[in-house]
Parts: C-alpha cells; sequence; structure tokens
C-alpha cells in the first residue's frame, strides 16, 4: 500500500506548492474580493429575505422561526451562521453578502486542493478558475442570500479533511483530523439537507472498502464512526424537532413539508397534480440527467447548452461522469465518489425544476469523473478499438439520427422547442458530430492503423512530445479564453450591482404592495400573498401563503380559518408555482367576488380587503 504520510493523486504525488498553484490562489482571492465589494447595493434585502429573516429570529426571538411559525422545512445552519456574524454588524447586505463571498473563496480552495491531490494541478486548475469565473456564480452570490456556498466551502471542506484522516499513518489515531471532519460534517448537514449525502457516503464508503480489504475497511470505519455518528445525530434531531413543530397551513402534498414528503410528488411547482406513480419516476430522472448534465456542460464551457439529449454536451457528458465514477470506485473508492453519487441520485429523483445553484457545490467532482472517463476511453481505445469502434458506429448512427430530427423539429417549428431556446445550429453540430464519431468507428474496425494514430495525437495519449505540448496549448488557451470571458461577465454584473435598478427586480410588484400595506394597514391585519418571504419581511404583520390551488372552496376555507384581512395579487410574466396566483384568484373572485373589494392597485399588483360578511 502507498505510503500513508502522502495524498494520493491518479498518477503521481504532489505536495510543493508551484507557481501555478499561487497563480490559481491568488485568481480565487482577487474573485472573492470583487464579490466582497461589488454585492447587489440596496438598503435593504429585495429577493428572498427569508434566511436573512430567520437569522433576525434567532438574534431578537431567541426561537427558530418565521412569519411567527416555526420553520421546519429549512435547517437551521446557514441561519445560525448569519445570525453569529450579524450580532456584530447586523443582518443587512453589508454584513450578510461579503459571509457569501468568503464561503465562494474558501470552498474553491479547498476543492482546488482536493482535485489537485487527488488528479494533479492541471484539472484542479481547470475546473476551478471556470467555476470560480462563471459569471452567473458571481450573480448568485452577490444577489440571492442562499445557503449553496457555505454549503459548498464546508462540504469541499469536510473531503479535504476526510482525505487527510484517511491518509494518516495506520499507527496513529488522527484525533485531530476527525474531530475537524467532525465539525465541518455537523455544519454541512446543518446547513442543508443534502448533506445526507456525505453522511450516506460515509457508510457505502466504508462498506465497499471492507469488501476490497476487510483491515482497510474496518480502519476507515474506526477513523469515521465517530464523524458518523455526530452527523447522524445531527440529521435526526433536526428531524425530530421539525415533525413536532410542524404547523401546516394547507393540505397540500410537497412543500412546505419534510424534503422526504416533497420527493413523493409528481410535481413540486404543480402540487395539485398530486403524488407521482411509479411511471413518473423514469421521466424524471431522465429529464434531471438532460438538465444537470447540461448545467455542468454550460458551467465548465461558459456556452449555452440546448437541452436534447443527443447532444454531446449532454450524452457525451453524462456517458464520461458514469465511465470516470466506475473506474474510480472499482477498489472500493474515496469518500468524495460516494458523496457524488448520492448526491446525484437524491437530485435525479428531485421533482423541481433544477437550478443552476443546485450544481455549484459538485461542479469539481464533475469535472474530475469528466476527465477520468476521458482517461478511461482513452485506456479502451488504445487495447480495444474494435469494441469502441463497434460502441462508436452504433451509438454514432443512433445519436446522429436523433439529432437530426431535433434539429429538423427546431427549424420547422421553432417557437414549440423550448428546450432550444432558439439555438438550432447544436442539432446540426450534434448531428455532424455523431456522423464523424461513426466514421471513425467504421475505420476502427476495418483499419488497425487508424486507432493508433488517434490515440498518439489524443491530449491523454503516449504521442510524440510535440504533439502533446501543443494540444496542451490548445486547452490551456481555449480555457484561458473561457476565464477571460467570465472575468468580463463578472465586471458587467459587478457594475450593475453598485447601481442596482430595483424596478427591474422579480418581486418587485411585492416589494411595492408591502410598502402600502406597511404604512396604511394596522400591524394586527393579516395577509395573504404568494410570495410569502418579501411580504412579511417589509410589512412585518403575519402572512398566510396563498397556495397554488385552483379550487376556490378550498381556498376560501383557509381565508375563513386564517381570518385573512388582505389579499396581494402580484401578476408575473413567468410564475415559479403552478397554478399561477392570477388564475387562482380569478376563479376565487368568479366564486365569491362580493368578499374581495379592491382597495390599492399598481402597475403589476393589486390589493384587496377581504370582507369577512359576505363569505
Amino acid at each position: 500500500m502507498q505510503n500513508l504520510k502522502f495524498w494520493r493523486t491518479g498518477n503521481a504525488i504532489q505536495s510543493s506548492f508551484s507557481s501555478v498553484d499561487w497563480l490559481v490562489t491568488v485568481f480565487i482571492l482577487l474573485a472573492g474580493a470583487f464579490q466582497f465589494t461589488h454585492y447587489t447595493k440596496t438598503p435593504d434585502f429585495v429577493t428572498d429575505p427569508g434566511y436573512p429573516d430567520l437569522a433576525r429570529a434567532i438574534l431578537e426571538q431567541h426561537s427558530y422561526r418565521f412569519d411567527f411559525l416555526p420553520e421546519t422545512t429549512l435547517p437551521p445552519g446557514f441561519p445560525m451562521i448569519l445570525a453569529f456574524f450579524g450580532h456584530w454588524g447586523g443582518v443587512r447586505p453589508a454584513s450578510v453578502f461579503p459571509i457569501i463571498a468568503v464561503s465562494v473563496v474558501v470552498g474553491l480552495v479547498a476543492a482546488y486542493g482536493l482535485l489537485r491531490h487527488v488528479e494533479g494541478r492541471s484539472l484542479a486548475a481547470f475546473s476551478c478558475l471556470l467555476l470560480g469565473s462563471y459569471p452567473a456564480l458571481f450573480g448568485f452570490s452577490t444577489s440571492l442570500v442562499f445557503p449553496e456556498m457555505p454549503f459548498f466551502a464546508l462540504s469541499m471542506v469536510a473531503l479535504l479533511l476526510a482525505l487527510k484522516t484517511d491518509g494518516a499513518e495506520q499507527s496513529k489515531t488522527p484525533i485531530g483530523w476527525i474531530v475537524a471532519f467532525s465539525i465541518a460534517l455537523v455544519w454541512t448537514v446543518l446547513i442543508r439537507s443534502v448533506g445526507i449525502a456525505l453522511l450516506m457516503g460515509i457508510v457505502s464508503w466504508s462498506a465497499a472498502s471492507y469488501f476490497v480489504d476487510r483491515k482497510l475497511g474496518l480502519r476507515r470505519l474506526k477513523r469515521f464512526i465517530a464523524p458518523l455518528i455526530l452527523g447522524i445525530a445531527t440529521q435526526v434531531t433536526w428531524s425530530v424537532w421539525a415533525a413536532r413543530h410542524q404547523v401546516l397551513e394547507w393540505k397540500l402534498p410537497g412543500y412546505p413539508q419534510s424534503y422526504v414528503s416533497q420527493l413523493k410528488v409528481k410535481d413540486g411547482q404543480y402540487p395539485e397534480l398530486g403524488i407521482a406513480k411509479l411511471a413518473d419516476i423514469p421521466p424524471r430522472v431522465g429529464r434531471n440527467i438532460v438538465m444537470r448534465a447540461a448545467g455542468y456542460t454550460q458551467i465548465l464551457t461558459h456556452r449555452y447548452v440546448s437541452k436534447f439529449w443527443s447532444s454531446p454536451a449532454i450524452f457525451g457528458v453524462a456517458a464520461l461522469i458514469v465511465m470516470g465514477l466506475m473506474n474510480s470506485i472499482r477498489n472500493g473508492g474515496a469518500l468524495y465518489d460516494w458523496y457524488f453519487i448520492w448526491y446525484e441520485v437524491i437530485f435525479l429523483v428531485w421533482p423541481w425544476d433544477i437550478r443552476e445553484r443546485f450544481l455549484f457545490p459538485v461542479v469539481p467532482l464533475a469535472a474530475l469523473y469528466v476527465w477520468r472517463g476521458m482517461r478511461q476511453l482513452r485506456d479502451y481505445f488504445a487495447r480495444k478499438p474494435k469494441l469502441v469502434g463497434t460502441y462508436f458506429i452504433l451509438f454514432g448512427s443512433l445519436l446522429s439520427l436523433v439529432s437530426a430530427a431535433f434539429a429538423g423539429r427546431s427549424f420547422t417549428f421553432p417557437v414549440q422547442t423550448d428546450h432550444m431556446r432558439g439555438d438550432h445550429l447544436q442539432p446540426v453540430a450534434a448531428t455532424a458530430f455523431w456522423m464523424i464519431l461513426a466514421s471513425v468507428g467504421i475505420a476502427m474496425v476495418t483499419s488497425n492503423g487508424l486507432h493508433s494514430a488517434l490515440a498518439a495525437a489524443h491530449p491523454f495519449g503516449r504521442g510524440t512530445d510535440a504533439a502533446v505540448r501543443w494540444l496542451k496549448a490548445v486547452v490551456t488557451v481555449a480555457v484561458a479564453l473561457a476565464v477571460g470571458s467570465g472575468v468580463l461577465g463578472q465586471l458587467t454584473l459587478g457594475r450593475f450591482n453598485l447601481h442596482p435598478d430595483i424596478a427591474q427586480q422579480a418581486f418587485y410588484p411585492e416589494i411595492q404592495a408591502s410598502e402600502w400595506i406597511a404604512t396604511h394597514e394596522s400591524l394586527d391585519r393579516v395577509i395573504m400573498a404568494r410570495d410569502q418571504d418579501t411580504v412579511f419581511h417589509y410589512t412585518g404583520r403575519r402572512v398566510v401563503w396563498f397556495p397554488p390551488i385552483s379550487d376556490p372552496r378550498v381556498v376560501m376555507d383557509g381565508i375563513k380559518r386564517h381570518r385573512v384581512d388582505v389579499l396581494v395579487v402580484a401578476h408575473h410574466a413567468e410564475s415559479y408555482w403552478l397554478p399561477p396566483e392570477d388564475t387562482c384568484f380569478r376563479l376565487l373572485q368568479r366564486a365569491y367576488g362580493n368578499a374581495f373589494h379592491l382597495i390599492h392597485q399598481g402597475a403589476n399588483y393589486q390589493i384587496f380587503e377581504v370582507s369577512r360578511s359576505a363569505m
């Protein structure tokens, strides 16, 4: 067994700090400093203020509650962090966004350290530079207060500490590293419920290690059993507390019940569709595979990817990730392998839209498996050329036909192909790619020399030094151009953040309506609104969620039960929840028109007073 004083890499042990390491570290620090100073400069939170309000409740009321009720859906870790720092600086944009910026820096540095030690500097540098320069990451981290970046930081730190704990000498028990890993693990679970993937990863990793090498499995179980117990205890404690304190305003499947309950619904954003059937699961998994593979490619290339499954940027990337993962766990794997597997399993059955914020925490690991998948393909290419050529023919022929069908549909029915978003060239390029791949496969099967020539030219192959250097230079230039364009995009967003137009914010209608209510309605008035977070934040009054329920009798029964006084109806071009609140209110007004009296309206909102005498 390799000397455990060192941390393993894919092909070598790297311990010295080189100029590349300094370059990447400086870039990450500068990117973090820019986020630190160029967050959205508004006097108050204008988008999703829920987490700051939870932090205020911890500070001011010494309880974990939101909108006068216990918060039982969102774990308390992130609000606790905001409350800790808010004790000195207050819970306001000027004190909250720097916390997120620091989290981005810590996460990228830890991810770089992890990938550098397990695979080498090149992959670590490319993946972290591309992620760190991605404009959407900057936009997310400087305008929204969500726990993804603290989760990213602590999960990467935990995986790095796990490497150190596992790599310590066999004759010693690394108490310090075990304690540090335990702390990082507990906080990861507290910040986001998907942190359970780390707990499941430890169990799977220990079991796989035991089957490969009984002595190794027992040693790992001994070192990680205490952190595992602490992590499970943390998750169980939170789950039990949440179950005991849960108050449901509406009998509606999914949100705001526990995440386990949300997984059962057919569509998280359209809860009226009810509980999912077994037949609903495969289409959901297929949709999520497409969305996640496209998302990873988009982030690592800084280019939009059309969402059709036969795209090389989707099918090819997903296949490479699977190949890289299978190769990684062949001999038991590492904790980061099993963590990634469980993280993906959770989101593959996720019934909500896949957002990029769910991808950010594991992008470095996805890049790792794409890299390893390419290396594995290279090895197969060299050892079994005819078999690989046969697969190239089969998949190339099939996928070229499918891509051609997508291309034809995108030109013939451009309006209906919303998965393309107007991009007609990508299906055409995909068709050409798969046709070329099939042609290469034919040549590989019929010619013994072609695969050797291609292997020599492959960037992972054993070709001439000149060819390898040339290909590395091309890859480096491509990455540098992507990073450069990403930095320019971040600079543009940063300038906008310094002088934001609040009227352009998605929830500006709710903010306007809330400001009117705050000055015209008494504090004891009960409000009903779809965007519960924003209206509660700006009014300080009890806000009942306006549920996505089309049955007016059910909604009116809730209005009576919660003694609602004022109803806010905002108008948006796109609605996150279905049916949209406009639709729900029209049905409600049609059935109980005399119960609602318009008392104020703006460009994109209406405020109605509820008359209980007319109910």
